[in-house]
């Protein structure tokens, strides 16, 4: 079953755009208009005329008055390869909504940002790997193909470093990446932003968090089970235990946080319990993610 979201969710959208930041790319960074000789959306410069030019853009007006020849240089606006990566592992199917559910939306959002504004959009499935992704697609009717890859189960392990290895391997050209997951690998998540910010992606880490994972509410003897392994653990509860793993858990957000910006990655925080509007209306364009 597909993702369901109504078109008014999507109007609100349309007057935003995906900023690039920290994108390498013939020695710039993050821009997303390149000068070409010849026609484009708008006049840049002139440069002086050299043999091979094209006679066409001669600028006839300049010669007149200052008898000198010069070519018409123009910016041409450049797709922006934007690719959203979805964790679909186990762990993302805990709470309501689901962590899972929650990440879909906002990848939703950013894909038809993207395909509103004519930008080169791909859709990855991740969890012990690259489960599945979409084809190249551009313009906002292809939001629809998007909307059905993004309904899968939460089932298995987590890999990140192995799922963006693979993901790089088959995305050569730079772009956006925006990476949403619980970040619940074991390994941790520096192998694989080193390995995205190495290969000169503009790096964004979408930390999706339940509130059950921030502040349980138990007490007593508990049996916990792993969603990734299904490994069950029995745990007595003492008085002090919630407070300590409280700490425990920003520690671990902190760290997370650290390691993507390490790398010159950008980090958000996205607690499920935070109303999606706000998420997509005034967190993103705060954070410099849509403008």
């Amino acid at each position: 079953m597909a993702l369901s979201l109504d078109s008014q969710f999507f109007r609100k959208l349309d007057r935003f755009e995906i900023l690039a930041h920290g994108i390498h790319r013939g020695g710039q960074i993050g821009h997303r208009r390149s000068v070409s000789r010849g026609a484009g959306l708008e006049f840049a410069d002139h440069k002086e005329y050299s043999a091979g030019d094209d006679i066409r853009y001669l600028d006839w007006n300049l010669y007149a008055r200052l008898e000198e020849v010069f070519i018409k240089i123009f910016e041409q606006e450049e797709a922006l390869p934007i690719y959203i990566l979805l964790d679909a592992s186990g762990s993302m199917g805990l709470g309501e909504p689901t962590k899972l559910a929650f990440a879909a939306h906002v990848a939703a959002a950013l894909a038809y940002v993207g395909l509103t504004n004519d930008d080169d959009v791909r859709v990855c499935l991740f969890a012990e790997g690259l489960l599945e992704s979409s084809k190249v697609l551009r313009g906002k009717t292809q939001i629809y193909e998007i909307l059905d890859l993004l309904d899968p189960p939460a089932s298995g392990g987590t890999d990140l470093a192995a799922a963006l290895a693979t993901f790089s391997a088959e995305n050569r050209l730079p772009g956006m990446a925006f990476v949403l997951s619980d970040f619940l690998d074991p390994a941790g998540v520096l192998a694989g932003v080193r390995l995205l910010a190495g290969r000169r992606f503009g790096v964004v880490g979408m930390h999706v968090i339940a509130p059950e994972e921030a502040r349980p509410d138990i007490d007593g003897d508990v049996e916990l089970e792993d969603l990734e392994t299904d490994r069950r653990l029995r745990v007595l509860l003492r008085r002090d235990t919630l407070t300590r793993y409280e700490q425990f858990f920003a520690d671990h957000c902190a760290d997370i946080r650290r390691q993507f910006e390490r790398y010159g990655a950008h980090y958000l925080s996205l607690p499920t319990t935070q109303d999606i509007d706000e998420v997509l209306f005034a967190r993103l364009p705060k954070e410099g993610v849509f403008r």
